[in-house]
């Protein structure tokens, strides 16, 4: 039965990852590529740790840490370039920025 379930949800993941993948190569605006990456890296993790269970190995834990902070920190970096690149982000931080600096 967990054999089962296990398959299921794998199965429900892959899915879920093509789907991030196509939003991602076809999304209208940046911010949804950014929202897919993340989708895409969460399903990786998820289908990690599920393997992982699958196989009984406790070895895959350290690769699931490993993916999914750089899956954060590839976010994080695309939400900056954003707000430096934008012009509704980019020039009022930049503004805000030279008055604090004396």
């Amino acid at each position: 039965m967990t054999e089962l379930l296990l398959q299921i949800a794998f199965a429900i993941l892959a899915a879920a990852l093509l789907l991030g993948f196509y939003r991602l190569a076809k999304g209208p605006t940046v911010v949804d590529r950014i929202l897919a990456f993340d989708a895409v890296v969460l399903c990786a993790v998820a289908m990690t740790a599920l393997l992982s269970r699958w196989w009984q190995s406790v070895f895959y834990m350290e690769l699931i840490l490993i993916v999914s902070t750089l899956g954060f920190f590839g976010a994080v970096a695309f939400v900056l370039f954003l707000q430096r690149s934008l012009p509704y982000g980019g020039e009022e931080a930049e503004e805000a920025d030279k008055e604090d600096k004396p």
